[in-house]
């Protein structure tokens, strides 16, 4: 169910617009048009929906999409990534082009677009603007998880503030504090009433993609900082067969017509309703599932920025990994130090106070680098000792009476004898009662 926040509306950003040579689209086919100042929308309830991928919104969110277009509210969608899966330039625009053909299939308009950019947050967003109907897509145009693993990921930018991530067509560089600033920016511009995206409730490698959750937190955390009253749902990704079918069989359908009318242009999905039905999208079309936030032990480390005493940042097995879901993966999720041994540390840092009931520490996945003992330290100044974490990847849970906290440091006070460079596969911070 949605959840609603409630505060009063005040300035929390500025979005400033500049023209440049409008395109008209029609049917997909790109004309030049003279250059003109970007028109604005007829006032109405508008509504904003975060995504990582051009199909996102389509299989996970609608039916609300095509629920809201149909009640005459505004729609503005922004596309995290450029969906590019390391395909080059051809494929992510083709995917674009597809978003704006389901667009207007769910506005009944004809498929014309005008293009120009939206500068938002000191940063170049593409925007299309659909000719006639209330509805605005924008594109950043950032590398997805397949095209940029393990470094230029929108996952390495929510857990790394140092980290940047360069958008494909610009080239500019975008950090954790200018996607939060940016997406700010745009539910101050575009005062949505419901801000919807993917699941901000699960945790990295919980077998949803991390480009879902990625947009998904950051999503979440911008509307914190948008004060205009208004609602925040998550949706399911990947997760969603195994749940029950909680659509209609007219839903379905409608759903199903959008897709066609994106799939005409992403030659990696399924193009026919039969190709759909017969693997695993047949699932997205009966399913729209929001995602329930629990309160106990949740794994709250995704949403802490982790420092390290030390890091190998040439393998990438940097401390942003102990906070990224994965366990049995040696360099892809991993932390190690340099040389690092008894003395070396790991911390998790919150803005926010978390309350926190039990930590699982998961030892690297090899046989010689081994933690025998150490100490949990938290911000309240209590601390916490620890024994060995079991070898080759194995994980300890110690539990402990809840806390309100900060950060947790975890001091790694002995290690085994053929420890060379000491670390973790994971670390994670679970909520209490």
């Amino acid at each position: 169910m949605p959840t609603p926040i409630h505060r009063a509306a005040r300035t929390a950003g500025t979005l400033a617009m500049a023209a440049i040579t409008a395109v008209s689209l029609t049917g997909g086919s790109a004309t030049p048009a003279a250059a003109s100042q970007p028109t604005t929308a007829p006032a109405c309830v508008s509504t904003l929906n975060v995504v990582a991928h051009q199909d996102d919104d389509l299989l996970f969110i609608n039916p609300a999409i095509s629920d809201d277009l149909a009640a005459g509210r505004c729609v503005t969608t922004l596309f995290v990534t450029a969906g590019d899966a390391g395909r080059g330039q051809t494929y992510w625009r083709a995917r674009e082009r597809g978003s704006m053909a389901a667009y207007a299939q769910m506005a009944g308009k004809p498929n014309t677009w005008t293009e120009n950019t939206l500068t938002v947050a000191g940063r170049a967003v593409h925007r299309a603007v659909l000719t006639g109907s209330p509805v605005t897509l924008l594109f950043l145009r950032l590398p997805d998880r397949v095209g940029g693993w393990p470094l230029q990921t929108v996952q390495q930018m929510w857990l790394n503030p140092a980290a940047g991530v360069k958008a494909l067509d610009t080239r500019q560089a975008y950090t954790r504090t200018i996607m939060l600033n940016l997406l700010t920016a745009v539910m101050v511009a575009y005062q949505p009433v419901a801000v919807r995206t993917l699941d901000f409730a699960g945790t990295y490698n919980d077998g949803d993609h991390d480009d879902h959750h990625s947009a998904a937190y950051f999503t979440y955390a911008a509307q914190q900082r948008y004060t205009t009253a208004h609602t925040i749902t998550g949706y399911l990704g990947y997760g969603v067969d195994k749940h029950p079918a909680n659509l209609t069989s007219a839903q379905h359908d409608a759903k199903m017509a959008t897709f066609m009318a994106y799939a005409a242009h992403d030659f990696h999905v399924c193009r026919t309703p039969a190709a759909c039905e017969a693997g695993y999208y047949r699932h997205y079309f009966v399913h729209s599932i929001p995602v329930t936030v629990t309160t106990t032990g949740r794994n709250v480390a995704g949403w802490s920025t982790p420092a390290a005493s030390s890091q190998n940042t040439a393998t990438a097995q940097t401390a942003t990994k102990v906070a990224d879901g994965r366990t049995g993966s040696p360099l892809i999720g991993e932390w190690a130090t340099r040389g690092g041994k008894a003395g070396s540390w790991v911390t998790l840092t919150w803005p926010d106070v978390q309350h926190l009931g039990s930590v699982t520490l998961t030892d690297r996945p090899n046989i010689s680098d081994q933690v025998l003992a150490g100490t949990l330290t938290f911000s309240d100044g209590t601390a916490v000792k620890v024994g060995a974490l079991p070898n080759t990847g194995g994980s300890l849970t110690i539990t402990f009476p809840a806390r309100s906290v900060t950060s947790v440091k975890f001091t790694i006070t002995k290690v085994s004898a053929r420890t060379a460079n000491v670390g973790l596969a994971e670390f994670a911070a679970l909520t209490a009662a």
